[in-house]
C-alpha cells in the first residue's frame, strides 16, 4: 500500500511540473506576436528610457531623452534623428534592422530581443566589443 501510494505521489508531481512546463512555454511569444506588439497593427513610436552599455546604466542626455523610433507595419522603421531602415524577424527573439539612408551605405544592426511587452521593448546589440542595451517604453 506504501508503495502505491508513493507511486501516486511520484505521478501527481510529475504532472504537476509538466502542466508547469507547458504553461511556461504557451507564454512565449510568437514571432508574429512580437511583430504586433512592436507596431501594433499600426505606425506605433517608442521613446528610449534606459540605456546601458556594457552593462552600465547611462544617464540620458537631452537629446538622448528625446529619442524616438517609429516601428511601422509595412516592416520600415524611422527615428527622430532622421534615419530610416527597414527591420525583419527572424525568430521572437532576433530582430534585424538595415539602415537604408547613410552616407556610406547601408548599416545592419542584429537585436536580440530581452522583452517585448505592449509598454515596453528591451533589446541589445553589441558593436566589436561594446554591448549596448536599449529599453524603450511607449
Amino acid at each position: 500500500m506504501k508503495l502505491i501510494k508513493l507511486f501516486s505521489y511520484i505521478i501527481g508531481i510529475s504532472l504537476i511540473a509538466i502542466i508547469s512546463c507547458k504553461k511556461e512555454n504557451s507564454n512565449t511569444l510568437s514571432t508574429k506576436e512580437v511583430e504586433f506588439i512592436l507596431n501594433h497593427g499600426l505606425n506605433k513610436t517608442w521613446i528610449l528610457d534606459k540605456m546601458y552599455i556594457n552593462g552600465d546604466s547611462i544617464i540620458l542626455t537631452p537629446g538622448l531623452a528625446n529619442y524616438k523610433k517609429t516601428y511601422k507595419i509595412n516592416y520600415n522603421w524611422l527615428d527622430s534623428d532622421g534615419y530610416l531602415g527597414s527591420y525583419s524577424l527572424s525568430s521572437p527573439k532576433v530582430m534585424t534592422e538595415i539602415t537604408t539612408n547613410l552616407r556610406t551605405g547601408s548599416k545592419t544592426i542584429i537585436y536580440n530581443i530581452k522583452s517585448c511587452t505592449t509598454t515596453e521593448l528591451d533589446v541589445e546589440y553589441t558593436l566589436g566589443s561594446t554591448t549596448y542595451r536599449l529599453v524603450f517604453k511607449l
